[in-house]
């Protein structure tokens, strides 16, 4: 039996930040676990530095750095922390310690350096500070909290300049709304930037795009305002900006399209309508750490942009040609795309598999794997593809432990519920798989890279999907050498939600389950949850007031009598997305009625506690999940 245990996480070693540094090398971040713990002087943290690879690994920091930008001559930009607020620096490679370029109270949440190197566009609140913890806060409109952030500033996030010429920065924008992202013209002459244009439309997730001239401080309105734009890129003519959005036309499970959009007004038009994708990396992990953004890349002549998209649970590399539009996959099935960078001769990549987290690669070449030594050699799951009676089919994979079964098993779904399982590393199935319990795992409809009717599941919570995953489970019985009198089923978020419904619609399939982050009852979270208006319109297509019946024939609270499995509910305090009320909620129903029930509450943590979390919180978290397990399948 393997010796993997929960404490492996504190030797993995996570890259992120993929760009391009001297002479075209890879630039990155590397983020290790630094435990002070050991010495009795603090919990485990992350430590993130700034990592060059040419032909080795070479640490360009010792303090904390991320968020590398090379300005192609002798500086690479960074942002660092300083008392807890973090501030931009740059490093001169030539030599030297790392200067701090801002010294603003409210830090630098992201920049953008000019073409030319000379200047930094950055957002920041400038100089609010957060009000202290018992001071009393006004709000007027929403949203007013956010997951992993708390209660938001009520001062607008701006765009700011920092200028070789002038060294202290200056304000650019006065913005009603904050500043989301933004992209400088080739030529530096403008700026583009998404916001939305009220608060209204903040609520309602819908973005306009505004070019900014810079020197003068000039803003103009050039489109949108109908759903997201991600990603804005200016094309090389300065005629158009490039980016990735939709306007909500399918709801929740509208799938995200490229767009080209002319600076001098009219329609945005869809390059990408014809190719059913889902563009963006929507794969599940976790084991990754730092920033993996979904964004747009133009070859180096201009004529092709590059992006990822979900394909049938891989994340794939696109070129797609800007004349033609027609499009090609640059890397093959059964790779994960966690990130890329290119110049024109080369293209880098943070790839991942099922058997490893993301490794630096060039082409099919490996160059650096960080976790070869703590993971080893692993067995890949085996693929399983199941054909509904209507005709669609489920892709999913079952990960069997060593020996002839059977096995207990665990079925696990994902959150979303517009993401996906697949071609990427998952340490808790590995964790179930050393304790002897197989692990089976699929995308139902509503998951992405399927195509956009696969992937709309509006208003259809608990019908289609509940139909794939139990259909899936029954072929996976059927094929596989593991246990029917010993299934367990787990999920978070959308599958917290989904393993709630599910223990309750099928009480005598399920012997134990673990439900994390979840949803069991629609009302409460619509009013508490920072997305809850706006999402539980475009999920389930109701509201309190006007379908109230329907958020509750939703809701697994509605069912709980049913439920007979021992349950574990895993919930962190400060998760804003599914506040933990709806955990609080489910193990005090389930033990008034009787049912074995147990209740992790962690503190200070939010929706994202399984992928980054404080190290020794998730650790805890897999060790209560490994024990749950055992205790109801397997003793």
């Amino acid at each position: 039996m393997s010796e993997l245990r929960p404490d492996v996480l504190y030797r993995l070693r996570f890259l992120s930040d993929l760009t391009l540094g001297p002479g075209g090398r890879p630039l990155f971040v590397l983020t290790e676990i630094h435990r002070p713990d050991q010495d009795g002087d603090g919990p485990p943290a992350y430590r993130r530095r700034l990592a060059l690879w040419d032909g080795a690994l070479r640490l360009l920091t010792q303090e904390e750095a991320y968020s590398p930008r090379y300005d192609g001559e002798r500086y690479v930009y960074f942002l660092r922390r300083v008392k807890n607020v973090p501030q931009l620096f740059r490093l001169d490679l030539r030599g030297g310690e790392a200067e701090q370029l801002t010294h603003l109270k409210a830090g630098v949440e992201a920049y953008w350096p000019s073409p030319d190197g000379k200047r930094i566009a950055f957002l920041s609140r400038g100089d609010w500070e957060a009000p202290k913890r018992d001071a009393p806060r006004v709000y007027e409109t929403l949203p007013f909290k956010f997951d992993g952030a708390g209660l938001l500033p009520e001062t607008p996030r701006q765009i700011w300049l920092w200028s070789e010429a002038e060294r202290t920065p200056r304000r650019l924008t006065q913005h009603p709304q904050d500043v989301q992202e933004l992209a400088w013209a080739p030529t530096g002459r403008f700026i583009v930037f998404t916001a939305p244009g009220d608060a209204r439309e903040r609520a309602r997730w819908r973005t306009r795009l505004y070019r900014l001239d810079p020197s003068e401080g000039r803003v103009e309105e050039i489109g949108g305002g109908r759903g997201p734009i991600l990603s804005p890129l200016v094309t090389p003519d300065e005629e158009a900006v490039l980016f990735i959005g939709h306007g909500w036309e399918r709801k929740g499970g509208t799938q995200p399209a490229l767009y080209r959009q002319p600076l001098a007004g009219g329609s945005a038009r869809s390059l990408t309508e014809s190719l059913d994708l889902w563009i963006g990396n929507t794969v599940n992990s976790d084991a990754r750490y730092g920033a993996y953004p979904n964004r747009l890349a133009l070859s180096p002549q201009g004529d092709a942009v590059y992006f990822t998209a979900t394909v049938q649970g891989a994340s794939r590399l696109i070129r797609l040609d800007l004349a033609s539009a027609e499009a090609r996959a640059l890397t093959p099935e059964g790779v994960n795309i966690a990130a890329f960078a290119l110049d024109a001769d080369r293209v880098y990549t943070l790839r991942e598999r099922q058997v490893h987290p993301p490794v630096l690669a060039l082409g099919d070449e490996v160059l650096f794997d960080p976790n070869r030594e703590a993971l080893g050699t692993l067995p890949p799951p085996e693929p399983l593809r199941w054909t509904s009676p209507e005709g669609h089919t489920v892709e999913g994979w079952v990960l069997l432990p060593e020996g002839a079964g059977p096995h207990p098993l665990v079925l696990y779904i994902h959150g979303g519920p517009h993401t996906a399982y697949g071609h990427a590393f998952m340490l808790e199935f590995y964790l179930l798989r050393a304790r002897g319990i197989a692990v089976a795992y699929a995308n139902p409809r509503g998951s992405t890279g399927y195509g956009q009717e696969y992937a709309d599941l509006a208003g259809r919570w608990g019908e289609v999907d509940e139909a794939d995953l139990m259909g899936f489970l029954e072929a996976v019985l059927a094929r596989f050498p593991v246990d029917p009198e010993r299934v367990g089923i787990a999920g978070g978020s959308y599958g917290g939600y989904m393993t709630n419904w599910l223990t309750a619609r099928y009480p005598e399939r399920f012997k134990a389950a673990v439900t994390q982050r979840s949803i069991c009852n629609w009302t409460s979270f619509w009013g508490a949850s920072d997305i809850g208006p706006r999402f539980t319109e475009l999920q389930l297509e109701a509201s309190p007031w006007e379908d109230p019946e329907v958020l509750w024939n939703k809701s697994p609270l509605r069912l709980v009598h049913r439920v007979q499995a021992p349950t574990l509910v895993v919930h962190a305090e400060a998760d804003h997305r599914c506040p933990v009320d709806q955990g609080e909620t489910w193990f005090t129903a389930l033990w008034e009625r009787g049912v074995p029930v147990r209740f992790l509450r962690v503190p200070e943590e939010g929706h994202e506690l399984s992928r980054a979390g404080r190290p020794d919180r998730r650790v805890k978290r897999l060790e209560e999940i490994l024990a749950w397990f055992e205790r109801y399948l397997k003793e």
